[in-house]
């Protein structure tokens, strides 16, 4: 028999899926998904079936609450899985996945004699939270076996606020999957600028990697004004996902109206090939958003050796451990001097190949291989 993990996390984000499919499946459990209250999009189910993972449904159809509230529908599933404790079937592991008190509530529901606990923070549900929440949920996390973040500021973060977890947690990186597909296209950074219809005499300047004003493109975008050679730059922005606030895009599109650089805004859905192609596109990628936990997106323009522009109050403690080369501004006025200060081909040389030593998805395999006690070396696994 194959020892047997429960999901506890979003079921429709990719980088569940990439979990299941880059650590678990490889190692050989029997995966089980809980949703904690969402509703399971058509794209995953398919996942699901393509890949063997079984669905825990705690709640019979004719008892489900169907209401928009995601509060009330997890709350729902709480209640259920106390309600059928004894129909859970047993599991060796449980992990939840983006780290919430309702999540965390589900796990110990789920959780019979003998079964390891685990949890993973992904970033924003310990950046975006008021710490009086991440301090009501030390309670539950104190009875998990070991808790995971995905990045060393993260986690030094978690050891300052909670130092009692600091004996049962660790930085565990997921891989990013998109730097096979930057090995692809890198032999050609011209015909990925042409895929795009960016001019192959201009420097590509990529400023944040989704539409939130959080990125704040508008402040570097305000910045680079002062430049006098506006044509040696042409500037991007991939805005693809977290259209929240149309007030901040109708207002950061008037600023780059009247900017004077060139610019393209990149607001379609992309593919892991198109997602590709941008990166190796890009010449200067300009990291200012106001909190991250060293996000996929700046590894994989390290990956496809881009100059990183990153603001000092994200300094990444992988910049030191790796150790990386990257500029950093303290203040929005210095970008543009930075512009102009390129990093040597061998650094960015370097840059690649440490990440690609630290952030693949085997080097992740590896290391939860070691947490959940299995042979990462064995493609099935057995209970004894």
């Amino acid at each position: 028999m194959n020892k047997k993990i429960l999901l506890i996390s979003d079921p429709n984000s990719s980088y569940t899926a990439q979990y299941i499919e880059n650590v678990l499946e490889p190692l050989g459990f029997e995966t089980w998904v809980l949703d904690g209250g969402c509703d399971t999009d058509q794209k995953f189910g398919s996942f699901l079936k393509e890949h063997n993972v079984h669905f825990l449904d705690l709640a019979p159809k004719k008892n489900k609450i169907t209401t928009s509230f995601l509060f009330a529908r997890r709350l729902s599933s709480i209640i259920a899985a106390w309600l059928n404790k004894k129909n859970i079937p047993q599991f060796d592991f449980i992990h939840v996945h983006f780290v919430s008190k309702g999540m965390l509530l589900l796990a110990l529901m789920a959780r019979k004699r003998n079964t390891k606990m685990f949890a993973t923070f992904w970033g924003s549900d310990m950046l975006r939270r008021p710490e009086k929440y991440l301090k009501s949920e030390i309670k539950y996390l104190k009875k998990f076996n070991f808790i995971s973040t995905l990045a060393f500021f993260l986690q030094n973060r978690l050891e300052l606020m909670c130092p009692e977890l600091k004996e049962k947690s660790g930085m565990i990186a997921f891989g990013v999957s998109l730097l096979s597909y930057i090995d692809k296209y890198s032999a050609d950074a011209c015909a990925c600028k042409s895929f795009y219809d960016f001019p192959r005499s201009k420097k590509i300047v990529a400023v944040g990697y989704n539409a939130t004003k959080e990125q704040q493109h508008d402040k570097v975008v305000e910045a680079l004004e002062r430049i006098k050679n506006k044509n040696d730059y042409f500037l991007v922005f991939h805005m693809s996902y977290g259209h929240s606030d149309t007030d901040y895009e109708k207002r950061l599109a008037g600023i780059l109206r009247t900017s004077g650089f060139e610019y393209k805004i990149i607001a379609d859905y992309l593919s892991m090939d198109d997602v590709a192609k941008l990166r190796v596109a890009t010449d200067v990628y300009i990291n200012a958003q106001t909190t991250d936990a060293f996000s996929n997106a700046v590894i994989e323009c390290i990956h496809a050796k881009a100059q990183i522009i990153n603001a000092s109050w994200l300094h990444y403690p992988e910049i030191d451990m790796f150790p990386l080369y990257v500029n950093e501004f303290s203040d929005f006025d210095e970008i543009p001097e930075l512009l102009t200060r390129p990093i040597s081909g061998e650094k960015l040389e370097w840059n690649k190949k440490k990440i690609k030593e630290e952030t693949t998805w085997e080097t992740c395999r590896n290391k939860w291989a070691g947490i959940y006690g299995v042979n990462a070396a064995n493609d099935s696994l057995s209970n004894g």
